[in-house]
């Protein structure tokens, strides 16, 4: 059932344009909206305001899925109700209509039109600090693609769900929020990248890995771009094409653990 609904869901995401109004964010961002409003001036308010409390709420949508599909215990409605919730859930439409629009500028030697359409791709990724087009590419494959399949895969898709709801909430800019960004990318980090050893230059790469694995976490994005260009010579291109032979590599690994009854 896991590996049907990835397959089902990644590749309806490149064949089917679904409503913006269907897309987890949008499904979140109005979630919060409406609970903002029905939780002001009463005694919720005050507890709703710490940050725990704050994710309590904005995760109850994808809790309460989770819950439903536990208590009903039907194969084919999870399997449905997954595949539509990681197929919300993996949108980014302004990432890839940049990244189009950036290597037909290139095409054209449009250089204006390229700077533009990287501070776009930038935006799209959730990234503050400028970065070379590959980099970009790669954090946004990890974060609406590679992380959201392997929450999946450990924990449903109420697992998927409640990542897909903390990378795409409003928040408060603080160091607490940047910690859980950084706690929740930071298995999803080290999983991409081993990835990357496997189906790359495992030798250059392997001391940086391990590094990023040590006692003291590093930036998830510095350990992520930094054992990517080890692993291969990067260019928009050949960015593209690590990225997909690594998912490659986890969906033959999903489908062993399918066969061997482990999913």
């Amino acid at each position: 059932m896991y590996l049907l609904a990835i397959l089902l869901a990644y590749s309806l995401e490149r064949t089917l344009e679904i409503t913006r109004n269907l897309h987890w964010r949008r499904i979140i961002l109005r979630w919060q909206h409406w609970q903002h409003w029905q939780v002001r001036n009463t005694k919720l308010e005050d507890w709703r305001q710490h940050d725990l409390g704050y994710v309590l709420w904005a995760i109850i949508p994808a809790l309460l899925i989770g819950f439903v599909l536990l208590l009903l215990d039907n194969v084919l409605l999870t399997f449905l109700v997954s595949s539509a919730g990681l197929l919300s859930a993996i949108q980014a439409p302004a990432a890839r209509a940049a990244y189009k629009a950036y290597l037909q500028a290139e095409q054209d030697e449009d250089g204006a039109e390229q700077a533009k359409q990287l501070r776009l791709l930038q935006q799209a990724s959730g990234r503050n600090e400028a970065a070379p087009v590959e980099h970009l590419l790669l954090w946004i494959h990890l974060r609406h693609y590679f992380a959201v399949m392997i929450y999946f895969v450990l924990l449903g898709v109420a697992g998927a769900l409640v990542y897909a709801t903390l990378r795409d909430m409003r928040h408060p800019h603080n160091s607490r929020w940047q910690l859980v960004n950084q706690l929740i990318d930071w298995l999803p980090t080290r999983l991409m990248t081993l990835g990357f050893l496997l189906v790359g230059n495992f030798s250059k790469a392997m001391a940086t890995w391990l590094n990023s694995i040590g006692n003291k976490p590093q930036n998830n994005f510095i350990a992520l771009t930094k054992v990517a260009e080890l692993a291969e010579d990067l260019t928009a291109p050949t960015t593209t094409a690590l990225v997909k032979r690594n998912f490659l590599l986890y969906i033959v690994f999903v489908a062993l653990l399918t066969i061997g009854g482990w999913l």
